[in-house]
């Protein structure tokens, strides 16, 4: 019997438990990073499920009821509101809110996130562009909705709707790590979630697209997102051994301190 019944620790794992709790995870034995890939490489398999049926299918169940229920909204200001959302989405007000975003990762000595927002955010237009050739879905009919000038490109996914997420979810994330006073940092990831939301309603609102398409342009977003931020997270770790002063660093040092 060893006194007071005490279990020894090894050196491997005496080294693990040294570490800071985020480190624990990446370094030690309790890593997610199988799991985080396994979910996605799950979610991408229900992507190409979804896309196959999008393939086959010009509407999918509930698509025409939703649509109609939409466009039968009358509130005052309903319309604007949904225009505004879905505008900032579009190439003129990307450009300067990405270029936003990217100073202010500059600022915040993030050069690997100031390098792939832009990068993604550009990837994403040839990435939604394929998809839609490759799928060839069209476009709602005037038989079925009401619309204006409809667009003659393919259907699904929804490119505005893919741009919204990829675009404002990535901001989110990034207020997440580096804006410590949630003053600032909570309005700013809700009127992220409000646009990315708006964006998806007004396509259906218009007419230029089913819910499917939009529902497509989110689980398409949603998948870009997951691998970029995974991708970040790696460059993090290899250029400094030290974490970043953010969010997330301040949280972990609050419930393990040295």
């Amino acid at each position: 019997m060893r006194d007071g019944g005490a279990r020894k620790v090894g050196p491997i794992h005496r080294r693990a438990f040294d570490l800071p709790v985020s480190r624990r995870v990446y370094d030690g034995g309790v890593s997610i990073r199988p799991l985080v890939l396994i979910a996605w490489a799950a979610a991408l398999a229900g992507f190409v499920m979804l896309s196959v049926l999008a393939a086959f299918n010009d509407t999918f169940p509930g698509d025409l009821w939703l649509a109609h229920r939409m466009q039968n909204i009358d509130f005052t200001g309903f319309g604007r509101a949904l225009d505004s959302a879905a505008g900032s989405s579009d190439l003129p007000e990307v450009i300067p809110i990405c270029g936003v975003a990217v100073a202010a990762l500059f600022l915040a000595r993030d050069m690997a996130g100031a390098l792939i927002l832009p990068i993604t955010v550009a990837a994403r237009v040839l990435i939604t562009w394929v998809l839609k050739e490759l799928i060839e879905r069209p476009r709602p009919s005037a038989a079925l909705v009401h619309f204006e000038d409809q667009p003659s490109t393919f259907s699904f996914p929804s490119g505005h709707a893919t741009a919204a997420f990829v675009l404002y979810g990535l901001i989110f994330y990034f207020a997440a790590l580096h804006i410590r006073d949630m003053r600032l940092r909570l309005p700013l990831q809700a009127a992220c979630v409000a646009i990315t939301v708006l964006t998806g309603i007004q396509r259906i609102y218009v007419g230029h697209h089913w819910p499917s398409d939009v529902l497509g342009g989110y689980y398409a977003g949603a998948l870009i997102v997951g691998a970029v931020v995974a991708v970040h997270q790696f460059a993090r770790r290899c250029t400094s051994s030290q974490p970043r002063d953010g969010s997330f660093t301040r949280a972990t040092a609050a419930i393990d301190p040295k």
